[in-house]
């Protein structure tokens, strides 16, 4: 006997609806400050069932794991292909400074909590390896030590607390912050050029 899988788009807007209440909730949790994450205190503020958290996520790993997917939906961050020239990296830059600019203050301090803090920390191996893998794309012949100078300085100039240096310390717009973050990486891949 076969059994049918039973699929529903109003079933799997549902679904999507539930999950994107208790992320909300993990987000809302979060920003309270809290130092140790609970299932349970997440599907109260849900309003679910801390089954229902399980079923959608598997664990608290799981939840924590899918706040940043949840938080580039949320902002528009996701980065749909890798830059191939410097040019297609600082649209990227901007794009994601401008998002940054629009980011609320419940997520920004969802973020800032232990747990945020932890997950974006293990957030940035994965974005470091991505800024490898594009400036190999874009100048390929660098040598490994300057692509290692030119991907780090790119991590840690594209994070929103620096953004947020750019504009509260320097008046800095989204625009201006990408271009000098830009000038910094290319000054890594090219070498400081002599007058």
């Amino acid at each position: 006997m076969t059994t049918r899988k039973y699929s529903s788009e109003l079933r799997e807007a549902q679904a999507e609806a539930t999950r994107d209440r208790i992320l909300d909730a993990l987000v809302e949790v979060l920003a309270e400050g809290v130092d140790s994450l609970s299932i349970p205190a997440v599907a109260e503020r849900a309003g679910v069932s801390v089954g229902t958290v399980y079923r959608h996520f598997g664990d608290k790993a799981g939840l924590v794991r899918a706040l940043i997917p949840y938080a580039q939906r949320q902002t528009g961050t996701e980065v749909e292909a890798l830059p191939e020239t410097l040019d297609e990296m600082e649209a990227v830059v901007r794009k994601l400074f401008h998002h940054y600019e629009k980011t609320d203050d419940l997520l920004r301090a969802a973020f800032a909590s232990p747990p945020g803090r932890e997950l974006r920390v293990k957030e940035s191996t994965v974005r470091l390896g991505m800024i490898r893998k594009a400036l190999r794309q874009i100048a390929g012949d660098l040598e490994p030590d300057r692509l290692e100078h030119a991907a780090s300085r790119g991590l840690n100039l594209t994070t929103s607390d620096v953004y947020l240096q750019w504009k509260d310390r320097l008046g800095m717009g989204p625009d201006e912050a990408a271009s000098e973050v830009m000038w910094a990486i290319r000054t890594s891949i090219d070498g400081p050029q002599h007058e």
